[in-house]
């Protein structure tokens, strides 16, 4: 390999953008992304979009000279999941309801052409409303043996589901759910143990969530890693371990480092940037492209140590 290349490319999730899939299209492409990942549609989430706002889309995507690399799901992220309830999917409160989302996703996935749809892994107990800045997790926390059982059950149904359309689910790390640590992830994926079944490896939701988000998260998810997001973030108290969201290059995490073990590797998919940190008074834009310039800023120092 040279001393000026890697093999990734990137690309955004353009709800950091904006809800019009337009303006998301014309930021990636005003920056040489190769890829968009769809998560908000005019408004709307993938499983309400009809097939004619979605074929609207697509031909947006193709306009801008972009393929969709993943359609954003929520599904899964607040069906919550809790040590001694209903160990069955279909006595959860709401897992019809997230099973249709499953369902609505895979179809607009047809519609885009697209072979990735994001989920999530259930949301633990108490974990909802986190806003910016929030507690750091200690190590992700632990994952009860009823609960893995759970998720389990409710990611295999989700995956013979995109097995039958030919789409691969990812798992997004979050701090809000069971597999919000890198370890936490990966314990969940070797449980669920399904080819349809894959990961999101998301180095700052690791953080938050109690892991380093160093290259050891990419090491640990490597069998399973389809797909990366980028975002960072800071401890803002030591004394209580509140994190914030900001811009990458300026928060804990080591992004040259980082995209140094993506160039290593010869990692192959997106890297798309899902910046999280928007302060008032700017625009998501404009947030955005500051992060994708710190985020440039920190390949180009990577490329520049590896010949």
């Amino acid at each position: 390999m040279g001393a000026k290349e890697h093999t990734f490319h990137f690309g955004v999730v353009n709800s950091e953008v904006s809800p019009n899939v337009e303006d998301g299209v014309a930021f990636a492409a005003s920056l040489g992304m190769g890829s968009i990942e769809l998560e908000d549609f005019w408004g709307l989430e993938a499983w309400q979009a009809s097939a004619r706002l979605l074929e609207r889309a697509y031909a947006s995507v193709e306009d801008g000279g972009l393929t969709v690399s993943a359609v954003g799901s929520q599904a899964f992220k607040l069906l919550e999941i809790s040590p001694g309830g209903e160990s069955s999917p279909s006595a959860l409160d709401g897992w019809v309801a997230h099973r249709a989302q499953v369902d609505g996703a895979l179809r607009a996935a047809q519609i885009l052409q697209c072979r990735y749809v994001r989920v999530f892994s259930g949301r633990r107990t108490g974990m909802i409303g986190l806003g910016n800045p929030s507690p750091r997790l200690r190590e992700g926390g632990p994952i009860p043996n009823d609960c893995l059982d759970t998720i389990v059950a409710v990611l295999r149904d989700a995956g013979d589901r995109a097995a039958a359309d030919g789409v691969t689910l990812l798992v997004e790390n979050v701090r809000s759910c069971w597999g919000n640590s890198m370890v936490n992830a990966v314990r969940i994926l070797e449980a669920v143990d399904h080819p349809y079944v894959r990961l999101i490896w998301d180095p700052g939701n690791d953080f938050v969530a109690g892991g380093d988000g160093s290259p050891t998260g990419y090491q640990i998810g490597r069998p399973w890693i389809r797909h990366v997001h980028v975002k960072d973030a800071r401890v803002v108290d030591l004394a209580t371990g509140l994190t914030a969201w900001e811009a990458i290059g300026r928060g804990d995490l080591d992004y040259e480092n980082l995209m140094r073990a993506l160039i290593v590797d010869g990692y192959t998919g997106a890297v798309n940037l899902e910046t999280h940190w928007h302060p008032e008074g700017r625009t998501r834009e404009a947030n955005s492209r500051e992060s994708f310039s710190g985020l440039q800023k920190a390949l180009d120092r990577a490329l520049e140590t590896i010949g």
